[in-house]
């Protein structure tokens, strides 16, 4: 039986889309509070309504690791698979005033990641058209990688498709978990009022944990509100896993252009 997915617009040439309105739709805004503002911000611009609901917290883990890495200067590639990746370790890194190479390889996994990189004046050389860890291990510069010293910068549990994958292409990889993701506390007074008031429209989505979370903390007496609410997700494996869980309306969109599914959408 094929997955319900619908697939967002997400080509630039729908631009024109950015002068329509969202014409009041209520939107559950769920990434972590820190990541919400910005979105958030361009809905309430856009004539919608964003309602933050955080299903995931980021907790920095503690700075051990800064005593295991590899000397800077004998490192060929770094990699940071967030912004929550790229912000923690470089902070702690600056307060060891570690000196960063200029001449290391550094790959950040979408513009988010590279935009605070260059906050603390990192070069960035590679960001992949999607940002997934397909589309990372897909770059030119991550083919060749035997005998190369690989730091990867990236949160505890989570997938392990890039660290299997530098592996096997024969990197000296060092695996460097630098925050983890755990569930809010819940309002559940909040939470009720989502959804035995009805006060959403539509649902945003950016990872399989949120949307656990998000089933959590809502409770099963909200399950069939909730599996009839659409929800926008960021890659076709959040997509068949919300399918699964029995959301009957899915949209796929780009990471990075969230606001343009929402558009598409009101038409």
């Amino acid at each position: 039986m094929p997955i319900p997915v619908t697939k967002a617009i997400t080509s630039t040439r729908y631009g024109n889309l950015m002068n329509q309105s969202l014409q009041g739709l209520r939107i559950l805004n769920t990434r972590p509070r820190k990541q919400a503002q910005t979105l958030s911000k361009e809905i309430a611009a856009a004539g919608g309504v964003a309602i933050e609901c955080p299903t995931l917290e980021i907790e920095a883990c503690d700075t051990a690791w800064l005593n295991s890495l590899p000397g800077l200067d004998q490192v060929q590639h770094a990699i940071f698979v967030s912004p929550n990746a790229a912000y923690i370790s470089m902070q702690h890194m600056n307060e060891k005033q570690l000196r960063w190479p200029t001449d290391m390889n550094v790959i950040a996994v979408g513009q988010g990641t590279a935009k605070t990189l260059k906050e603390f004046n990192i070069k960035v050389n590679a960001i992949p058209a999607t940002p997934d860890s397909e589309h990372l291990l897909a770059l030119t510069s991550l083919q060749v990688l035997k005998d190369q010293t690989v730091l990867l910068f990236k949160g505890e549990e989570g997938r392990t498709l890039i660290e299997e994958s530098l592996v096997k292409k024969g990197a000296n990889l060092f695996c460097v978990p630098v925050y983890r993701r755990v569930m809010p506390q819940i309002d559940g007074q909040f939470m009720k009022a989502l959804w035995h008031d009805d006060l959403v429209d539509i649902i945003l989505l950016t990872s399989e944990q949120s949307m656990h979370n998000l089933f959590k903390m809502l409770g099963m007496d909200a399950l069939p509100w909730l599996q009839q609410k659409p929800c926008v997700v960021i890659s076709q494996r959040i997509a068949e896993k919300a399918a699964s869980l029995g959301i009957k309306k899915v949209i796929l969109s780009h990471p990075e252009r969230m606001l343009d599914a929402l558009y598409a959408y009101t038409k």
